[in-house]
């Protein structure tokens, strides 16, 4: 890719990223508030004494301990951060392709030198590489907000605060694993991304019902006309947050490099072609 092609591609990620700043950004900070605002609630609501014991528990658990061994402690806390992610994600595949035909602006993108082809790379770029950054963000910004407050307690109320130091680098480290938990996830769930992709580029209306029924319809006709349940296995198989769940770098490496990923990346390659090429069409 040339200078002047990737710079194009950039003002396309740039688009995306400003006509959906609701899902991408909007979304975790509001998510964040919340669990800021009741977790602070919950804080306050101890005495002193449950104040310090708190604290201090904290700082003896992290104390001495590998940050990156303890990094997988801060995972887990943002698995609503993931679950918000991906319900956005939904949102976002299905209506971006559908949305331009709707306000005819599919015939604008058309007319100036940017290929449909680049045109659903940007948008599967933005879901996959890009939207987790604004999460992963957030994320860190209440670690921190959260992580100084005890800090500030513990110095308030004399409580050794050496292992909140621990803690600290503990949450840093568990950052690029979120992200590429995030990004590996997407990548795992590449059939799921394509297919809704696709019928956000061909349906008339409501492309989620379209994918949904679609999916209902040819799982229906296996089990009725070959008596068998391959597929509807595959796709539970496939959506179990069991088989993709990481917290440790070791993880995603074995994740990435499996023929299972190999094979979803395959499938879901088709469904995105599928989805440039009836990008041509224009209702």
């Amino acid at each position: 890719m040339d200078k002047i092609a990737w710079g194009q591609f950039q003002g396309l990620l740039k688009r995306e990223v400003l006509e959906h700043c609701n899902l991408f950004f909007w979304a975790p900070v509001i998510l964040g508030l919340l669990i800021f605002v009741i977790d602070f609630l919950a804080i306050t609501s101890l005495d002193e004494e449950g104040k310090i014991a708190f604290v201090a528990s904290l700082a003896r658990f992290f104390n001495g301990g590998s940050p990156m061994e303890m990094s997988g402690v801060f995972v887990f806390p943002t698995l609503p951060f993931l679950g918000i992610l991906y319900i956005c994600a939904i949102l976002y595949l299905t209506n971006t392709l559908y949305q331009d035909r709707r306000e005819m602006s599919v015939l604008f993108w058309q007319s100036m030198p940017v290929s449909n082809f680049n045109t659903v790379l940007s948008k599967v770029v933005t879901i996959v590489l890009i939207a987790p950054l604004f999460y992963v963000a957030v994320v860190f910004a209440l670690y921190l907000i959260g992580i100084l407050w005890l800090i500030v307690s513990g110095l308030t109320y004399s409580v050794g605060v050496a292992g909140l130091g621990y803690m600290f680098l503990s949450a840093v480290l568990s950052l690029p694993v979120i992200y590429l938990f995030a990004v590996t996830s997407a990548l795992w769930l590449l059939p799921f991304i394509g297919w809704l992709l696709l019928f956000s580029a061909f349906a008339n209306r409501t492309p989620l019902l379209w994918a949904i029924g679609s999916l209902a319809l040819i799982l229906f006709l296996e089990g009725f006309i070959f008596g068998s349940q391959f597929l509807s296995n595959w796709i539970q198989t496939r959506s179990d947050i069991d088989n993709f769940l990481i917290i440790e770098f070791g993880g995603i490496f074995d994740r990435l490099f499996s023929y299972d990923m190999l094979i979803g990346i395959g499938i879901g390659s088709i469904f995105i072609c599928g989805a440039v090429y009836m990008r041509r069409f224009v209702d």
